[in-house]
């Protein structure tokens, strides 16, 4: 029996440009996709839809990628969704703190798309 539930991926970035690449490049695949344009509005969606996966970015105004990261993995609800932290910072303190903080995985912007998707397959699976 196959389910016929979208996987649900939330966005949260506050470039407004990266938002609609990936909301237009993830849903034309089949993914139902929401997105945030800052932390706080990110982690409300989050807890009221209770995504399979989300895609965060690290540097926006108000709260750091990182506190959205860790309130959400605080968050029992959230527990089994994973994070794909998807950054300009490729340093590799920044890779080792997000890991630390919960976060499944982390892309280094500017990708290609299909880098992406590969790695968003790999944490939820295909549409």
């Amino acid at each position: 029996m196959t389910s016929s539930k979208k996987i649900q991926v939330l966005v949260i970035d506050d470039d407004e440009a990266m938002i609609e690449l990936l909301e237009g490049c993830l849903s034309k695949i089949g993914y139902e996709v929401t997105t945030a344009p800052d932390g706080l509005k990110g982690i409300n969606a989050a807890e009221k839809m209770k995504p399979d996966l989300v895609i965060l970015d690290l540097l926006m105004p108000g709260m750091h990628g990182f506190d959205v990261c860790q309130k959400m993995r605080e968050n029992p609800n959230l527990l089994d969704t994973k994070i794909l932290i998807s950054s300009g910072k490729g340093y590799a303190v920044d890779v080792k703190a997000a890991k630390l903080l919960g976060a499944d995985d982390y892309i280094v912007k500017p990708y290609e798309i299909q880098i992406l998707f590969d790695q968003v397959e790999a944490l939820v699976g295909k549409p």
